[in-house]
């Protein structure tokens, strides 16, 4: 982590309710309405967040400042802070505030499997807000999340089975959450219709999640849209930054990569996997794109 952030952990580490970590992979954090204005002097302000963070947010009323965009959360929420966030809280009465906080470094996080062939992420793209507000009737399950992520951090019997553990907490909690962001869009999609262009990025990303262990080619998804590749080119760029081609090569590596690290496949077989005609090719793609081949990817 960031040497401000561990700091910054460490301090809250003498004042917290519970706290709980593995050295420097993973720490949890809870804090009560017994905290007072302790957390006043907590300077953990517009820092650039190196890893991960979850903040659940339980009750209070909390002023975040996130990136260049500023939220006042008064009701159960979550916030997932991901690498290069900036993230500052405040809030004129921490004697009413609850917050349970789970951050993690970015070798931890690089070790977490998620399968991007089971997700989408277009809701996630379409969301307003960063901060997902969280129905009572959830809660308990995210509580009980964090409360199993600092109850394998207590335990420093066996630190190497604990972090495997804790990756697969962190896996399970994602898809939690994500599953909490589709039943959302669900309901965003039915009080409003999103004009065709937004909905050629909509049916290109869910395209994309469909087809992309079998077609690379930008030409494909177009036909499929009956658009031209150079529109649809364009209206990616311009919904998302990132072009049709770079996001078709996103899912492919990230599904490369979990399949090399995780799937105990060979890269052969991993090629094969990803309707690569050889192992070679998939070499070079692989290097191309990530600027070491399959084989140092595995060792590192």
């Amino acid at each position: 982590m960031e040497e401000v952030i561990r700091q910054g952990f460490e301090r809250l580490e003498r004042i917290s309710a519970d706290y709980s970590r593995i050295e420097d992979s993973c720490v949890y954090v809870h804090l009560d309405s017994e905290l007072s204005k302790q957390l006043e002097s907590l300077e953990m302000m517009h820092r650039r967040v190196d890893g991960l963070i979850c903040f659940l947010f339980v009750k209070g009323t909390i002023n975040v400042k996130f990136n260049s965009d500023e939220f006042v959360i008064d009701k159960p929420s979550m916030l997932v802070a991901p690498h290069g966030s900036l993230i500052n809280l405040h809030s004129d009465n921490w004697r009413e505030a609850e917050t349970y906080i789970v951050a993690m470094s970015s070798s931890f996080v690089q070790n977490i499997n998620i399968s991007f062939s089971s997700i989408s992420i277009t809701p996630l793209q379409e969301r307003p807000t960063p901060v997902l507000e969280v129905k009572e009737r959830e809660l308990p399950v995210l509580l009980r999340y964090f409360g199993l992520m600092h109850s394998v951090m207590s335990d420093k019997f066996n630190l190497q089975l604990n972090r495997h553990i804790l990756s697969n907490l962190a896996a399970a909690l994602f898809y939690h959450i994500m599953v909490l962001v589709y039943k959302r869009a669900e309901v965003s999609v039915a009080e409003s219709s999103a004009p065709r262009r937004s909905s050629y990025v909509q049916d290109f990303m869910r395209l994309v999640h469909m087809h992309f262990t079998r077609e690379r080619s930008v030409n494909f998804y177009a036909s499929q849209l009956f658009i031209s590749p150079k529109y649809l080119s364009l209206l990616v760029k311009e919904a998302t930054g990132r072009s049709a081609a770079r996001w078709i090569d996103h899912f492919v590596i990230t599904e490369a990569k979990n399949l090399l690290r995780f799937s105990g496949k060979n890269i052969q077989q991993v090629a094969y996997a990803l309707n690569f005609s050889n192992q070679s090719s998939f070499g070079k793609y692989f290097k191309h794109l990530t600027g070491m081949s399959p084989t140092e990817f595995q060792k590192s």
